[in-house]
């Protein structure tokens, strides 16, 4: 299987380990691998009181543990090879939708690889409204646990956005009990930006 050429192969910073340290990064992989089970691999982010508090409590600086943490929610799946489908095979119409608070969202179609499906998803703003713009967000697709799914592009006007995944290992051609979850994460937008209209004028450049 092709694997994406954007993935860098990793090179140790420095050549010098502390072997005095052996045992202790044991017990932290030990701890990671605890977190991951407790947290069912969605630990989301410590109050900002509790980072304060362990910052205090073992002389750790703040904003480094900041950054730990942060760190920390890069999930696993984020690190695996990823997959780029070769060997086109066909479409399948898929075309399963749903109506939530004046947004459609519907799976439309995929296409079969060898080694994945592509699936592609839409949505619209169902509105009279003339003027409306979607805001800013991410999507994410959940299948089950057998399925990876990862955004491999999307595009979108003001009423509508398209996105597609892709899903591997590839989908079966007949999804009639396949349910897909799409999970989406709006983008906090800056609001205090002030809007400066333009006015109506000839401009010269020289």
């Amino acid at each position: 299987m092709k694997t994406s050429p954007m993935r860098i192969s990793f090179h140790t910073p420095t050549d010098h380990y502390c072997e005095d340290l052996i045992p202790v990064d044991e017990q932290i992989c030990e701890l990671l691998a605890k977190r991951k089970e407790l947290s069912n691999n969605n630990p989301g982010f410590p109050h900002q009181d509790l980072i304060s508090e362990w910052s205090q409590k073992f002389g750790l600086n703040e904003a480094w543990l900041q950054r730990i943490f942060s760190a920390y929610m890069i999930g696993e799946e984020h690190f695996l090879p990823l997959i780029e489908p070769t060997g086109f095979l066909k479409f399948v119409p898929i075309l399963k939708s749903v109506e939530i608070d004046n947004m459609s969202y519907a799976v439309t179609y995929m296409k079969q690889y060898t080694n994945a499906s592509i699936v592609c998803v839409e949505t619209e703003v169902n509105t009279s409204e003339p003027f409306v713009r979607l805001g800013h967000a991410s999507f994410e697709l959940f299948i089950s646990p057998e399925y990876r799914c990862r955004q491999d592009g999307g595009c979108g006007s003001r009423r509508g956005m398209q996105h597609s995944f892709v899903v591997t290992p590839s989908l079966p051609d007949d999804i009639s009990g396949v349910e897909f979850q799409l999970t989406i994460k709006p983008f906090h937008e800056n609001l205090e930006y002030q809007v400066v209209h333009f006015k109506e004028t000839t401009v010269t450049i020289k």
